[in-house]
């Protein structure tokens, strides 16, 4: 999914910038940059592996400016390589560095286009060709006036990039930009908070924590099609230039944003004890005998926990999180995942043993790690283990930014709801209903990887983009 932040006219950019990534690193695991600028240069540090490990005060201190970027990296175009970390940047029509969330569909048709036109494209990451189509489209306009200039080249990225990208640049001469695609598919929230000497200070970031805990007051989140200008004075300039329906990610509120975010006006937390109660509803039309209710830690603990107030059952944590394990459905490699898991959950066999359980998870993707948990709780003495996910049947590939990439790897693409249960060795199984889902979290969303209704044009993409992962994944490059 990755997490971005930028932050305008900071005394301290680096090391806000670095204590914001701290705080979004559950969005990304892979790769970790910082780029910052000031009148003439740019200067950028990039690594592989988590914020905390990359970092130190030497190199914080070599990121001159008072205005940079930031990104945190989950990986689903490109490979897991430190040359396709983020941020990115280019000196030419100026200097100018990007970072983005999201992922872009119609990628190689636009590498094609690019590459037509002269341009070096040295990575595979999309944010690089997200950079290059603006640079291509701020050498078109000629005029004079900044926002109109920036406010066309954007409009021509809208035109040309197919797909979800939340996107911060800063450029030499402290200046800014913002925007997000037109289905305001990936998040992004504005915030400022005003300095000592009077002059206003300005953030981006995919999430509002990071913000809070910088002390910056929330100003709104970025529109669909918005985008979002701040000059080297410090003036504000905005203009939505594509006005389409909404098509949020739900899987934010279910399983990537940190439950203490909110997204769109709607609170994490809120929209997941949503979920929980939803969910309660169709338990009760099943008449299950449940002894106590558990989550499958940590996205899923609100969603339980209402669950239980709904159903009058007690709620009880059955399974410990070592604090130290990683998120495993964001590991590049099913592999790292499936070992992660065994790393990453204990039984609590007090709590366990003799007792029917209903386990509630955020999310059943390809079924690997739903199988190891129930087996774990029944090895730990478990008489009966039901699973509930608190998001709909995942059976079609996400192609905006999150790592369902082809129907293969989805087990409720290919699988009934009783050969799920068969297969995860639950003795019973219960998916929160699309219909509930909108219940829960009352926003314009996108369920494409419930339903197949995608925002944006992707037929002409999807075979070609699935194969592309296949092999990137098989190679691991």
């Amino acid at each position: 999914m990755c997490g971005v932040i930028g932050i305008y006219n900071s005394d301290n950019v680096a090391q806000e910038l670095y204590n914001g990534l701290l705080l979004l690193q559950h969005r990304g695991q892979d790769s970790c940059g910082i780029l910052t600028a000031d009148d003439e240069t740019i200067y950028l540090q990039k690594f592989k592996g988590l914020v905390s490990d990359s970092f130190n005060e030497e190199i914080l201190n070599s990121l001159k400016g008072k205005s940079g970027i930031a990104q945190v990296r989950y990986p689903t175009i490109g490979s897991s390589s430190l040359i396709d970390a983020q941020p990115f940047y280019l000196n030419y029509p100026l200097g100018i560095g990007m970072a983005h969330n999201g992922n872009v569909v119609n990628i190689e048709e636009l590498r094609k286009e690019l590459k037509q036109n002269k341009r070096v494209l040295i990575s595979k990451c999309d944010v690089e060709v997200i950079l290059n189509v603006l640079a291509e489209e701020l050498l078109k306009n000629k005029t004079s006036n900044s926002f109109e200039k920036i406010k066309e080249a954007v409009k021509g990225v809208f035109n040309r990039v197919n797909g979800a990208y939340s996107v911060v640049t800063v450029s030499t001469g402290n200046r800014m930009v913002a925007f997000r695609d037109p289905k305001g598919i990936r998040p992004l929230v504005m915030g400022k908070k005003q300095k000592e000497d009077g002059s206003i200070s300005y953030a981006f970031s995919s999430e509002t924590v990071p913000l809070d805990f910088l002390g910056y007051e929330i100003i709104r989140d970025v529109k669909p099609g918005e985008v979002i200008y701040i000059n080297s004075h410090g003036t504000v300039k905005s203009e939505v230039l594509v006005d389409e329906k909404p098509a949020h990610c739900m899987f934010e509120w279910v399983y990537f944003a940190r439950p203490d975010s909110v997204i769109e006006n709607l609170s994490v937390y809120e929209a997941r004890r949503n979920l929980g109660k939803q969910l309660a509803n169709q338990i009760k039309e099943k008449n299950l005998k449940i002894d106590v209710i558990m989550p499958v830690p940590d996205s899923s603990r609100p969603a339980a926990l209402a669950c239980a107030e709904e159903l009058k059952i007690p709620y009880r944590e059955g399974l410990i999180k070592n604090r130290y394990s990683q998120r495993t459905f964001i590991m590049p490699t099913q592999e790292l995942r499936e070992n992660a898991v065994k790393m990453k959950l204990s039984p609590v066999i007090k709590e366990i043993k003799g007792k029917s359980i209903l386990l509630v998870d955020d999310s059943i993707v390809r079924g690997t790690t739903s199988k190891k948990i129930v087996k774990m709780l029944k090895k730990a003495g478990a008489k009966e283990v039901h699973f509930a996910s608190s998001c709909p049947a995942i059976k079609k590939p996400c192609f905006y930014g999150v790592d369902m990439s082809t129907e293969e790897e989805l087990i409720a693409a290919h699988k009934t709801d009783d050969e799920i249960k068969k297969f995860i060795g639950a003795d019973s199984l219960t998916y929160l209903t699309i219909e509930n889902l909108r219940k829960a979290i009352p926003k314009r969303i996108c369920t494409a990887c419930l339903d197949g209704n995608y925002p944006t044009p992707v037929e002409k993409y999807a075979e070609e983009y699935a194969e592309k992962r296949k092999q990137e994944k098989l190679t691991g490059i």
